[in-house]
């Protein structure tokens, strides 16, 4: 009955949200890739937002029901029947009425072959902004391979309007393929690969920041922004471009980028116990975005003790235990100390300790909070203490609270403060 519900509610919802992009008259901006999609998101929402009245994705509402409360400016009713006839009222009120956003900048996620489908049958974008391809939702049911992945999100870019833009990181090899297919028209490209549209050089990260250079069309172009790892500049450059696309001028662009902070549980530096650093990316872990923060971890952290506390990384199917060794063997390179949580996370502790880390210095745990009432009479000052793992059944945004110096603090700088999530388990 429950999914019979469900479809008659969604139905409704597109015939609603339908309605309502027909009466549009602003730009649609598509966000799609395997990571970096909500950083990328809110990256352009922070350009783009200086000049013109710009409608986001709210946080992660990427998937089917996520897209459509966005556009009709409702929220969810969860499991909740009374809330929901009153957003489906309120949403068809809304539908009525014209969006006087300029642009609608929408983040789009898909979990299995034929998700993108549907959200690409509603939505016709004029600019799509690919992120890259990465192992993420590889599970039993769910995506066989890269190039399964590639192909569904690569629907988004399909389903551009005539005269739409694809704006593509060339670095990600799938997607320097498609690039080429297009060839220059309605395609921008973006990466350190200096082949590409926008390129960036001299990338220097410290706990400070990054900073790095610019180069479009024979110029370059000093940017530094107050987020962490090197790997930021793939969000930070598809604003700069959506800047221009849009007709700002580049330093102007550049100048909005450099005042963007990041979303909360994505590498934000949060002021810990015993005057030691959490750096927070407990938001969510792929293999691809744990790997990148290790090496950020390794970089910025050079004078210092440093605490990798890693979680399991879910939706790996098949892939599960090679992946989660490779990043054991590359924690001893990165950190001084591991952490675990979660069962799948073990694999990493195991790797770790085989690849020469000291059995004293590894531990593992199977819930966030006990991880944290370990680890609280071990923090030492200046300690900087990495935090990432997957979202579901390891919830890390309980170890960050823990063992934040201002815990009061924790419903503004965290991930999943929400009551709906805070009363799970």
């Amino acid at each position: 009955m429950k999914k019979f519900l469900k479809k008659i509610v969604l139905k409704l919802l597109k015939i609603m949200a339908g309605h309502r992009l027909k009466k549009f008259k602003g730009k649609i901006i598509g966000i799609t890739g395997s990571i970096g999609k909500s950083t990328t998101k809110e990256a352009i929402f922070a350009v783009l937002n200086t000049q013109f009245k710009v409608k986001k994705t709210q946080k992660n509402m990427n998937s089917d029901f996520g897209l459509l409360l966005t556009i009709l400016d409702i929220e969810s009713g969860f499991s909740s029947a009374t809330k929901w006839s009153w957003f489906l009222v309120k949403g068809f009120f809304n539908c009525l009425h014209r969006d006087h956003s300029e642009i609608l900048l929408l983040e789009f996620g898909v979990d299995k072959p034929g998700d993108m489908d549907f959200l690409a049958s509603l939505v016709k974008p004029d600019f799509v902004v690919f992120t890259g391809v990465s192992p993420v939702h590889m599970d039993e049911n769910q995506f066989a391979n890269l190039e399964e992945i590639f192909t569904e999100k690569n629907k988004l870019v399909e389903a551009l309007r005539e005269h739409g833009v694809a704006i593509l990181n060339i670095d990600d090899d799938l997607l320097a393929t498609l690039a080429k297919k297009r060839g220059r028209k309605q395609t921008v490209t973006y990466g350190k690969d200096r082949e590409a549209d926008f390129w960036a050089s001299q990338l220097k990260q410290g706990i400070e920041g990054l900073d790095f250079i610019l180069h479009h069309d024979n110029k370059r172009y000093n940017i530094h922004v107050n987020v962490l790892g090197e790997f930021q500049v793939f969000a930070l450059m598809p604003a700069i471009i959506c800047g221009a696309m849009m007709g700002m001028t580049i330093e102007n662009a550049i100048a909005a980028v450099g005042k963007f902070a990041l979303p909360p549980g994505r590498m934000n530096i949060i002021p810990a116990i015993n005057d030691s650093v959490l750096v927070d990316s407990s938001y969510n872990a792929s293999p691809e975005a744990v790997k990148k923060a290790l090496e950020t971890l390794r970089d910025i952290a050079v004078d210092k003790r440093k605490i990798a506390v890693l979680g399991n990384m879910n939706e790996l199917g098949k892939h599960t235990q090679i992946m989660h060794e490779a990043i054991g063997d590359l924690v001893p390179k990165c950190a001084d100390m591991l952490v675990t949580v979660g069962d799948l996370a073990v694999m990493i502790a195991d790797r770790a300790r085989a690849g020469g880390m000291s059995e004293k210095n590894v531990f593992s745990f199977k819930t966030s909070l006990e991880a944290a009432g370990f680890l609280a009479d071990k923090i030492k000052k200046n300690d900087v203490i990495l935090v990432k793992g997957s979202q579901n059944n390891v919830r890390l945004e309980r170890f960050v609270k823990a063992l934040m110096a201002n815990p009061e603090q924790a419903k503004d700088l965290l991930v999943r403060q929400e009551p709906v999530w805070t009363s799970r388990l």
